[in-house]
């Protein structure tokens, strides 16, 4: 026993010795020129597709990924923020990308052998070594299922064409490619003011409202037309949010809408008229209930008000409000 215990100690020790000569003299070859030794390759791919697999939400957190102003919107954000590594299904990938170790997969092969919620987790998550970057905001998974309706809707061609505006020179006609076409969890922008819309321009800028689909957006278009744009869209005519025919739930909204406490004020006195909070008439009912949602479980929270507002709705209570909200 003492011989075997002697043994391991000292292919303990040569193990320990090796690892030490290949961090500490640099003797592993890093280059992306070289690659990786043989099998290493398989051993990282299979821990990836297993973790994967293991940490995947569940398909019953998706929403409906057919909806068409979902898949409009990851289709923007997908332009942007995906293209330049995967490509989109009618480009080429760079050859600085192909000289990646890994290479950034074409997208359509990306997503081959991949479920919905596996696609989810991915992009929200990144992946560790391969330069797959995490979702810039936390807590915003519910943004990330609109990459993932456009990534299935490249599965069977239902796909829209992305924009091919240029960020830098076309900051309008960029912005425009999501606000004015796309409803649902896309907000008007026309029933705000110019200074609230740049006020919210510069909260994502700078990470105070997480949105990984702002954050990225904003970061593309020169700071000195922040302005600019929030007047444009301000004064850009939108379409109203269509009326609501769940009449129970606009009645319970409304009655929800008029109620306060001594420590929490009503909806109504803010956001009435705008007179303290921005005003929520004839917003699109997603984005409101998207943002009650964020509101109640802290992801929102730069509004110490609000949050306690929202603190303990029901998922009954967020269907209510913004069903009233969006048809008043």
């Amino acid at each position: 026993m003492r011989q075997v215990l002697l043994t391991l100690a000292v292919l303990a020790g040569l193990g320990l010795s090796g690892a030490v000569a290949v961090v500490g003299l640099g003797l592993y070859n890093v280059s992306a020129q070289v690659g990786h030794l043989p099998g290493v390759s398989w051993v990282l791919h299979t821990t990836f597709r297993n973790s994967v697999k293991l940490r995947a939400p569940s398909m019953e957190e998706a929403p409906d990924l057919q909806d068409p102003d979902l898949i409009a919107l990851g289709a923007g954000h997908f332009a942007t923020a995906c293209a330049p590594c995967h490509a989109t299904p009618d480009s080429r990938r760079s050859a600085t990308m192909r000289a990646m170790v890994p290479a950034p997969p074409r997208i359509r092969d990306a997503i081959k052998h991949w479920q919905p919620n596996h696609l989810h987790w991915i992009v929200e998550n990144g992946v560790k070594m391969s330069g797959m970057p995490a979702w810039p905001a936390t807590g915003r998974g519910d943004e990330v299922w609109a990459v993932v309706a456009y990534l299935e809707a490249l599965r069977s061609d239902a796909r829209p064409e992305a924009p091919a505006t240029v960020p830098e020179t076309e900051p309008q006609r960029y912005c425009a490619t999501c606000h004015g076409p796309v409803d649902g969890p896309v907000p008007r922008l026309d029933i705000q003011t110019p200074a609230y819309l740049e006020a919210q321009l510069q909260a994502y800028l700078s990470g105070a409202r997480p949105s990984g689909i702002m954050a990225q957006a904003v970061s593309l278009v020169p700071r000195d037309s922040l302005s600019e744009l929030a007047r444009h869209f301000a004064e850009t005519p939108d379409r109203p949010a269509p009326p609501d025919l769940d009449l129970q739930a606009v009645s319970e909204g409304e009655a929800l809408a008029q109620r306060g406490t001594r420590d929490v004020p009503a909806c109504l006195s803010c956001h009435e008229d705008g007179r303290r909070g921005p005003p929520l008439d004839g917003q699109h009912r997603a984005f409101l209930a998207a943002q009650l949602q964020l509101w109640r479980d802290g992801v929102l929270n730069h509004d110490r008000v609000m949050h306690a507002a929202a603190h303990d709705l029901s998922d009954a209570d967020i269907h209510a409000l913004s069903a009233y909200f969006a048809g008043r």
